[in-house]
């Protein structure tokens, strides 16, 4: 009877208080528990971020849509397509796989992983440091360090805070 008892209440009220313990941080299933870190896993075309938390780590599939503001820590790992923002944060990492737009802001350290045919924008950080997995053009606006890491080489400085990888330089006339 005892064990009846223990698999009927017992287990409804252990789920019940890891709910109390986290809350969901919007309608699509992301969770953030009490001690300031959210986390997500979600497929193709999903949207997903943060605001004021210490962590936010989301992994994703394809054209997924991240933001992440005024928080600590934000990490994204993510396939083809997706578009992430960081906005007053400490760090921003991202990792994807190619034919990404990211963009960093009023942030310590930009380290993104860009895979071919990307672009990113850090703009008012102390450090932007991406990686370009393959072709690549960053535009570093008012950064103490930019640093292009470049796969298959040096990236090429092509001016006004413009760097490239594995491409021609963009027309910097146009805003």
């Amino acid at each position: 009877m005892y064990r009846v008892l223990s698999n009927t209440f017992i287990l409804p009220l252990a789920l019940g208080l890891v709910a109390l313990g986290s809350a969901a941080c919007d309608d699509d299933g992301q969770f953030c528990f009490q001690d300031g870190r959210c986390f997500r896993f979600c497929g193709d075309d999903c949207t997903s971020g943060c605001s004021s938390v210490d962590d936010c780590v989301v992994a994703c599939g394809d054209r997924c849509r991240y933001a992440c503001t005024s928080s600590a820590n934000c990490a994204l790992r993510c396939g083809r397509g997706c578009r992430a923002t960081c906005q007053s944060t400490s760090t921003c990492h991202t990792r994807c796989d190619g034919d990404c737009s990211y963009a960093c802001r009023d942030v310590n350290d930009c380290a993104p992983e860009l895979g071919p045919n990307s672009e990113a924008v850090c703009e008012r950080v102390g450090n932007c440091n991406p990686t370009c997995l393959g072709t690549c053009t960053v535009r570093c606006k008012d950064v103490g360090n930019c640093n292009v890491n470049c796969l298959d080489g040096a990236s090429t400085n092509c001016g006004q805070g413009v760097r490239v990888c594995g491409r021609p330089c963009p027309d910097t006339t146009k805003s």
